[in-house]
């Protein structure tokens, strides 16, 4: 919550908070020259943990028969295996119980862990689905999303 680091008034801000969405732009295969592959076992458990073991069930992804894609590069995309791009977002919702705790100063990982259980998904967590959905990699979302 950088903007009570700032000098905002916890209790003003708790009484106006309704939402905050944060956005970024990230590259998406060529449909064209897309290349289907099967993931390794350390590649999957990876993005899972990067996902969230405990809430991975949600993206409703099968470990056993899921399949992922690389860029391959053709006269389409000038080579490159990526054409065009997708938004990822991350919505944090100013519920009463999050409300409450900026209300009385709680620290930020117990902000984070109130916004999760609100149903708040992270940008990385909003991009990890989307290469699920193979729209996009790991490295294209590592450019737009901290690690």
């Amino acid at each position: 919550m950088r903007l009570l680091d700032l000098g905002l008034d916890p209790v003003n801000f708790s009484d106006a908070l309704l939402w905050v969405l944060a956005q970024r732009l990230m590259r998406i295969f060529c449909k064209s020259c897309k290349e289907a592959y099967r993931p390794s076992a350390q590649e999957l458990e990876h993005l899972i943990n990067s996902y969230g073991r405990d809430i991975f069930p949600e993206p409703g992804v099968d470990a056993a028969t899921v399949q992922l894609y690389r860029p391959v590069g053709c006269d389409e995309c000038g080579g490159t295996g990526y054409k065009g791009r997708t938004g990822i977002h991350e919505l944090l919702v100013g519920t009463h119980e999050l409300r409450s705790l900026i209300y009385n100063k709680a620290d930020l990982d117990t902000l984070r862990t109130q916004a999760s259980r609100d149903g708040m998904r992270t940008l990385k967590q909003d991009g990890i689905n989307k290469i699920f959905m193979g729209l996009s990699d790991y490295k294209q979302l590592l450019r737009v999303v901290a690690e």
